[in-house]
């Protein structure tokens, strides 16, 4: 069910192969990943990096028939309470999807960041993509970008092919 619903809400450009997924799981005693539940029916995915001076939010995802009821909202809460700075990507508003998408970070208290960033291709013969950051709770700070960029391009991307 969950890699099944992370196959369906990113594009292939935007998530691992399953085999890179898990030998990062394997390897990574700091790479989470999580199955939403509401009772005992599930209702989506959140992975996520603890990195040095940051949380990365790799990828959370909500069932289609489970959006609206707060619980992309309830994981954001759930990571927050490490108490560390929450880094994640979305793709730059262009469309009523991302604009939408936007919107819902920013009411769930999380700040668009000036700065340049490209996620690196998952997948041999694809370019980097251009992709928005944004921190929780606050903008982060240039030395937090720093640290951020520097653990994901030495940790976070060495699971591609």
């Amino acid at each position: 069910m969950a890699w099944a619903l992370y196959e369906r809400a990113f594009p292939l450009n935007e998530r691992r192969a399953l085999l890179c997924h898990e030998t990062a799981m394997r390897q990574e005693s700091d790479f989470v990943c999580l199955s939403l539940y509401d009772n005992e029916r599930f209702v989506g995915i959140l992975f996520y990096w603890v990195l040095s001076e940051c949380v990365y939010v790799e990828h959370l995802a909500v069932s289609e028939s489970a959006r609206g009821q707060g619980i992309g909202k309830a994981a954001l809460k759930y990571v927050a309470q490490s108490g560390l700075p929450i880094i994640l990507e979305i793709e730059p508003p262009s469309d009523a999807v991302s604009v939408a998408r936007l919107r819902f970070y920013e009411s769930a208290g999380y700040h668009r960041l000036p700065y340049e960033h490209y996620q690196l291709p998952y997948h041999r013969g694809e370019m980097p993509l251009r992709l928005e950051l944004l921190s929780y709770p606050s903008a982060a700070s240039s030395g937090h970008i720093t640290a951020f960029e520097n653990d994901y391009l030495n940790r976070v991307m060495l699971y591609r092919d």
